[in-house]
């Protein structure tokens, strides 16, 4: 990883996939400790070793259900970052400014330090701190929790109405500016139809088609599905 100001857009590419990758390694390795079954796939067919391993989400889910890990707001945010910016790399178009990218990293980076430490009792969040050889790493951590800090005391003293961000997933977008106060992630917000509530185009399935934010969207769906809609 080269310096943090130096980035191109394919380096932020693979930099935000290979952290993704290693959260997903974590969460596989947190898994093989509890029992070294739950990190297939199909646990049934433990112990072949020619079986898928679990992906990602399910590892995420196991973890909460088997492993009894309760996950706090903002490690959510920071693992819904890092799975949906990976999927949007390896199977969409995908672009981003050098900002939002440098928030993105310290954010998922800092879930990373924070969840190596408490469940698989490495010392990296110190290293990152206190090693030289970390300092890169702690740019991203720091500028990211430096972000996330002023724009918690801008929403409170300006009083900002502030949404979900697509991006990040803090509840830190305002709707006036139509940017997050935290990734500068800008978007245009829409008003649905239905509770008259402001949503971010991108959070929703059918966007402006449906006129829906994501709540009304599932509504709908679920009545659609189960033949309560009329």
């Amino acid at each position: 990883m080269g310096p943090i100001n130096q980035n191109g857009a394919g380096d932020w590419k693979r930099i935000i996939v290979d952290f993704a990758h290693v959260v997903e390694l974590l969460f596989k390795e947190k898994l093989r400790q509890t029992h070294p079954a739950f990190v297939f796939d199909n646990i049934d067919k433990y112990p072949s070793n020619i079986t898928f391993t679990v992906g990602a989400e399910k590892a995420f889910k196991r973890l909460q259900s088997i492993c009894n890990i309760q996950f706090s707001k903002d490690e959510i945010s920071a693992i819904n970052t890092a799975r949906e910016k990976r999927n949007e790399i390896e199977h969409y178009e995908f672009s981003i400014t050098e900002q939002e990218a440098k928030a993105l990293v310290g954010q998922v980076l800092s879930f990373i330090f924070s969840f190596a430490g408490e469940h698989l009792n490495l010392d990296w969040k110190d290293s990152h701190l206190k090693d030289e050889k970390w300092w890169v790493f702690r740019q991203y951590t720091e500028f990211y929790n430096d972000l996330l800090c002023k724009a918690q005391k801008k929403i409170e003293l300006e009083e900002i109405y502030v949404i979900k961000c697509t991006s990040c997933h803090n509840e830190t977008f305002d709707v006036d500016a139509e940017k997050c106060l935290v990734c500068g992630h800008s978007e245009e917000v829409l008003e649905c139809k239905w509770c008259k509530e402001p949503y971010i185009f991108s959070s929703c399935e059918y966007g402006e088609e449906a006129e829906l934010c994501p709540s009304c969207e599932w509504k709908d769906g679920y009545a659609t599905a189960n033949c309560e809609k009329y």
